[in-house]
C-alpha cells in the first residue's frame, strides 16, 4: 500500500461528469463495434439503478428518466442456458409452451410502464421549462438596490472591507461594481480585484484604465469561473432584494468558487434603512428584503465560515466579514 493519500479532485461535481463523460465514450464505441449487445447493456442498466440509485444523492432527472425507459421493455424470451445436459431442453420446451401467454402479460406491462414513462418525460420537460424561465428572470436591472448615502468612497464600511479582502489568496470578485471605484481602493491595498455588474451601461460609462470591470450577471460570471478560482467576493447591492431561492443559489455559486481560505464580504442595510421614505424604488420593485445581521452570521457560519457582523455607525447598515474554512460543507443547510 502507498504511504501517500489520494489526492481529492479540487471540483468533485465537474470530476464525476469528466468520468461519466469518458464511460459514455467507451459505451458507444463498445455498441458500435458489437461488443456490447442490448440485452448486456440493459442488465448493467438494471444492476446500476438497483445498486446506485440516481435519486438518492441529488441525481439528474433526465439520466433517472433514461434508466426508466431502458427498462421498460419487458423481454418474454426467458434465457435457456444450463449446466445441466436436459436442462436447455426441457427449458426450451417449456418456454414454447408459455411463451405465447408469458408474451401477451409482458405486452400488458411494457404498455403500462410506457405510459408511466412518458407521463414522467412531460414532468421532466415541464420541470426543465420552469428552470428556464427562473434562469431567465433570476437577474433583473432592479436586483442592484444602492443607497447613495452608504455606497460611496468614503463610507464607513469601506476600509474593513478593503482590509479583509487585500490579502486575499487570489482574485477578488466585486459585485455590484459601478464605476470600479472600491475595484482601484482593492487593487491600491495590494489585491488583484476585478468587478462585474448586471447594469452594463455604468460598466461602459466607467474610466477604465487597467481595471478589469465586466457588464454582466454576477451568477451568470460565477458559472465560468474555475473551482476555488477566487480568493474574495465582495457583494454590495446585490443581495439585499434578492428572495430566498436566488440568494441560496448565489451563495452556492460562490462557495463553490472561493478557495479555502478566502473572504466573503457582504455589504447590506438595515430594514429601517430598506422601508424608510428616502430608499431607492428598486428597493420596492425587488422580490425579497434584506436579512439581519445575526442572520448572515449564523446562515454563513453553518456553512463553514467564521462570521462576523459589523454594524455602521447610524444603524443603517452593517458589513459581514466571513472566511471560508479548509473544509467544504453543503451549502446552505439553513435555507433548504
Amino acid at each position: 500500500m502507498s504511504d501517500t493519500e489520494p489526492t481529492l479532485p479540487a471540483d468533485p461535481q465537474a470530476y464525476v461528469e469528466q468520468v461519466m463523460a469518458e464511460i459514455a465514450d467507451e459505451v458507444r464505441l463498445r455498441r458500435a463495434s458489437g461488443d456490447l449487445p442490448p440485452k448486456l447493456e440493459r442488465e448493467l442498466d438494471e444492476l446500476f439503478l438497483a445498486h446506485s440509485p440516481v435519486a438518492g444523492r441529488g441525481g439528474d432527472l433526465g439520466e433517472a428518466l433514461r434508466m426508466v425507459d431502458a427498462a421498460t421493455f419487458i423481454d418474454p424470451v426467458v434465457p435457456v442456458e444450463s449446466e445441466r445436459a436436459a436442462g436447455a431442453v426441457v427449458k426450451k420446451g417449456m418456454r414454447s409452451l408459455l411463451l405465447w401467454y408469458v408474451g401477451w402479460i409482458t405486452h400488458q406491462m411494457s404498455q403500462s410502464s410506457s405510459a408511466v414513462s412518458r407521463a414522467l418525460h412531460i414532468v421532466d420537460d415541464r420541470l426543465g421549462d420552469l428552470e428556464r424561465q427562473v434562469e431567465v428572470q433570476r437577474i433583473p436591472g432592479a436586483k442592484v438596490v444602492e443607497f447613495p448615502a452608504l455606497h460611496r468612497p468614503d463610507a464607513w464600511w469601506v476600509e474593513p472591507a478593503v482590509a479583509a479582502v487585500a490579502k486575499a489568496p487570489g482574485r477578488v470578485l466585486h459585485a455590484a461594481c459601478g464605476d470600479g471605484w472600491l475595484v482601484r481602493r482593492i487593487d491600491a491595498a495590494g489585491g488583484d480585484a476585478y468587478g462585474v455588474d448586471p447594469r452594463a451601461h455604468l460598466v461602459d460609462a466607467a474610466e477604465l484604465g487597467i481595471l478589469d470591470l465586466r457588464g454582466e450577471g454576477v451568477a451568470e460570471h460565477l458559472r465560468a469561473v474555475a473551482a476555488a478560482g477566487l480568493g474574495g467576493v465582495v457583494l454590495t447591492g446585490i443581495v439585499d432584494g434578492m428572495g430566498g431561492g436566488e440568494r441560496t443559489q448565489l451563495l452556492t455559486a460562490i462557495a463553490t468558487r472561493l478557495a479555502p481560505g478566502g473572504a466573503l464580504v457582504v455589504h447590506s442595510v438595515s430594514r429601517d434603512a430598506w422601508e424608510a421614505a428616502g430608499a431607492p424604488p428598486e428597493a420596492d420593485l425587488s422580490p425579497g428584503r434584506p436579512l439581519r445581521a445575526d442572520t448572515w452570521c449564523r446562515l454563513l457560519g453553518d456553512s463553514g465560515y467564521e462570521a462576523v457582523a459589523q454594524p455602521g455607525p447610524g444603524g443603517e447598515d452593517f458589513l459581514v466579514t466571513a472566511v471560508r474554512s479548509s473544509i467544504t460543507t453543503p451549502y446552505p443547510p439553513s435555507e433548504r
